[in-house]
């Protein structure tokens, strides 16, 4: 038996996912800990039944989402690219800067050495080692779901439900280990927090943003012109020999370029709603993403599959104690800041934050690791690791 879902029809259905897994979060206690969102496991539950259900012979379910879920990528990422403002990563200081972008660099090209170096005693294609690396673990489902396609295209089979699958299981041990990578610098330094610090970590949870639609509008359309400039910037980037850019990094990129135009103008960009505008649609490209995997072809892989997660794990514990804490700061901010970085490096902002506030409630304030860590690292992550995991996809292919 065969049932076909037409254009609409499909992005009801992931939008019913979306609001399932909302309400799945509320009432699991263990995705509120780990900060897994709900949209990726029901989105998981669907494809493993509809996986299931095929490769039994009984029923074949077939989605219309290819247009719309491209356009939501193109959408997310482009909202991505307008939080790139040159004007606050320069207030926010130097020094610090520069250092939470060499660690956030350097783990990106951390993770993929050691995941393609790990491909061949595996008997995996390398491609999947950037896959098993920063792609998914650093990027999360969103990036993998965007360039994993790429790399079957390449070569590599199965890339797009093994990449998706490492940022699930990554966004799990992201917050198992960022407390106690933190609280092991902690200790064995012997760090301590400013006592005198008022918590601006527990000041955030009280803020609120009224929806004017006017705004709203204007952050819509905001967004909407980003991406139409960014769909040339896409087709020059096509024209580049050698290379396969994909179409959000265009859009992206237009993104950065009209941040950092009305930065030095008198419009004033409201993060707040282009942060919403990113959410829903990331949730809906997610959902679409997920309910299409057949997860079923990952049992090929499954013990490969482990190695590699659990060697990238290790390898992000090593990373935040010898590199982060050393480039930021080596003292009780840089400590909580490896907490963040294990959340981003192996799961997403969300789990960055989780991390940073359970040790914060417990060791004291770190204000400067809380406000400036995650945005700054979150806006060099999502600008250096998709483009780089694009560039060096047709070379890796090649090994």
């Amino acid at each position: 038996m065969e049932v076909s879902f037409d254009v609409m029809q499909s992005c009801a259905i992931a939008a019913l996912v979306v609001l399932l897994g909302r309400g799945l979060v509320k009432r699991v206690k263990f995705l509120q800990t780990y900060c897994i969102p709900g949209v990726i496991v029901c989105g998981l539950i669907v494809s493993i039944v509809l996986s299931l259900l095929k490769n039994g012979g009984i029923l074949t379910v077939n989605f219309d989402v290819k247009v719309l879920k491209e356009f939501f990528m193109d959408i997310f990422f482009t909202a991505v690219g307008l939080t790139a403002s040159a004007k606050l990563i320069k207030n926010a200081g130097g020094k610090l800067l520069i250092g939470i972008t060499i660690t956030t660099i350097g783990s990106i090209l951390a993770q993929d050495a050691l995941g393609v170096l790990l491909t061949k005693p595996l008997g995996l294609h390398p491609l999947l080692g950037l896959g098993l690396g920063s792609l998914s673990l650093m990027g999360g489902v969103g990036t993998a779901g965007a360039i994993a396609p790429l790399y079957e295209e390449l070569g590599a089979a199965n890339a797009t439900v093994i990449s998706v699958m490492g940022a699930t299981f990554g966004m799990i041990f992201a917050s198992l280990i960022g407390g106690p990578a933190s609280r092991f610098l902690i200790k064995r330094y012997k760090l301590s927090a400013n006592k005198n610090e008022v918590d601006v970590s527990k000041q955030s949870d009280t803020e609120v943003t009224p929806l004017d639609i006017k705004s709203l509008m204007g952050s819509v359309c905001l967004v909407v012109i980003s991406a139409g400039l960014g769909s040339y910037i896409a087709i020059a980037l096509g024209n580049v020999p050698s290379i396969e850019f994909p179409y959000f990094v265009g859009c992206m990129l237009g993104g950065v370029i009209i941040r950092n135009i009305l930065d030095h103008t008198s419009y004033e960009v409201n993060e707040a709603e282009v942060d919403v505008i990113n959410s829903i649609t990331l949730d809906l490209f997610i959902a679409m993403t997920m309910m299409t995997i057949d997860v079923t072809k990952l049992a090929d892989v499954a013990g490969a599959f482990v190695v590699v997660l659990a060697s990238q794990i290790i390898l992000m514990f090593l990373w935040v104690w010898l590199v982060t804490y050393m480039v930021c700061g080596r003292d009780y901010n840089a400590a909580v800041m490896a907490a963040a970085h294990v959340g981003i490096g192996l799961g997403s902002g969300p789990n960055a934050m989780a991390n940073m506030r359970a040790v914060i409630s417990e060791y004291g304030p770190a204000n400067v690791a809380w406000v400036v860590f995650t945005p700054f690292a979150l806006i060099v992550l999502d600008i250096v690791n998709p483009i780089f995991c694009t560039i060096v996809a047709p070379f890796v292919a090649g090994l």
